[in-house]
């Protein structure tokens, strides 16, 4: 990993979800709460902007992640992975 991807966000957040849970095995659907749909909505969020002026939010986001888990000095701008490169997008939805 050379860069923090949306998708590596979303995953994160669904683990600590689960994590923080009282649930005591993994399920999709735990209660009333959905995990899968919970990843794709964070997913979703970033790699489907409504407007230009989103696109430039989620890349300064994206900034402060990366300067944040890889340090100002290996951080000169955020440079997205491509997304079929990467494993987990496999798992996405058609």
């Amino acid at each position: 990993m050379k860069t923090v991807q949306p998708r590596a966000i979303a995953y994160v957040a669904t683990q600590l979800h689960f994590a923080f849970s009282s649930c005591s095995s993994w399920m999709i659907v735990d209660e009333d709460f959905n995990h899968e749909e919970f990843y794709h909505n964070i997913v979703d969020y970033f790699e489907l902007p409504s407007s230009p002026q989103k696109v430039d939010e989620l890349n300064d986001l994206l900034m402060w992640w990366n300067q944040r888990i890889f340090g100002r000095e290996n951080t000169a701008h955020y440079r997205p992975q491509p997304v079929d490169s990467l494993s987990v997008s496999l798992s996405r939805r058609a």
